[in-house]
């Protein structure tokens, strides 16, 4: 009883010693043990978090590199990469959807380039996302992936801020010397458009009116004016004053018609707020 016991735990380790074997013919192969190998794949620069300009005709490509934490494998390695953004919609980018690590390599460059959107977003940052979707060994079933940095942040502007301020609300004021003009003034969100909301209007009597833009408010805002009697053109002043004293003014205005006379741009910049003034 005992001899039957000891064939039995011998049949049994020579069963687990033949399946930790790969491709082994018991006949033909003496049995060579070749385990599946594990591939670290992500990006291996130190580019991320970098703040570029949207629209910058001098800007050279953003650079990342994609590469492996082993030494070179005798087989191309395919990288699948995508690119979201904080929007929801991540136009004006160029970037290659597909990167092959060659042969015998370690790494390969990965070049992302921006270009306007068409959307109007001053200074406020839109973080885009570039990510690794998908890593491919050729036809190896030898290899398998253990994710590295998988993604890349890059922050895009349409421009940089003039100036900077604490939070708090901004004081337009606009006055004139002329009593028999009357000027009514009105600030809009979006960039010179007619449809959107109005946040605060002066039409009073006198040669000044004043209105506010709330703390709260961030993005593009208008100043759209009129004179009452359509009496053009017209000569006035307009000042911004904004948290902490500071004051833009701008002298010697004129107006020539109903229209939109000024944008102003206004986004968080950590504890301040970036601001852009333009005159139309």
């Amino acid at each position: 009883m005992k001899n039957i016991k000891y064939l039995a735990l011998l049949f049994s380790l020579t069963l687990l010693i033949s399946c930790g074997q790969d491709d082994v013919d018991s006949v033909t192969n003496p049995g060579e043990w070749t385990p599946t190998s594990e591939i670290n794949v992500g990006f291996t620069d130190t580019n991320g978090g970098r703040i570029v300009l949207e629209n910058d005709p001098t800007a050279v490509p953003l650079t990342f590199s994609v590469g492996t934490n082993i030494n070179p494998l005798g087989l191309p390695i395919t990288v699948s990469l995508g690119i979201s953004s904080s929007d929801g919609s991540p136009e004006g980018v160029s970037f290659p959807s597909t990167v092959i690590i060659p042969a015998d390599e370690t790494s390969v460059e990965v070049s992302v380039t921006f270009s306007d959107d068409g959307v109007a977003e001053g200074f406020a940052e839109e973080i885009y996302t570039l990510e690794i979707l998908d890593v491919a060994f050729g036809t190896s079933d030898v290899y398998y992936l253990t994710p590295g940095e998988l993604t890349r942040k890059i922050s895009v502007v349409d421009s940089e801020p003039d100036f900077t301020a604490p939070p708090g609300p901004v004081q337009i004021t606009v006055t004139w010397a002329n009593p028999v003009k009357d000027l009514d003034i009105f600030l809009i969100t979006g960039d010179q458009d007619l449809g959107g909301t109005q946040l605060d209007d002066s039409q009073g009597v006198t040669t000044t009116e004043q209105m506010t833009l709330p703390a709260d408010e961030e993005g593009v805002f208008s100043v759209y004016m009129y004179e009452w009697n359509f009496d053009y053109p017209a000569e006035y002043d307009i000042s911004f004053t904004f948290p902490g004293g500071r004051v833009e003014t701008f002298l010697g205005a004129k107006i020539e018609s109903d229209s939109f006379q000024f944008t102003m741009i206004k986004a968080s910049l950590g504890s301040q707020f970036g601001y852009r003034i333009t005159q139309l």
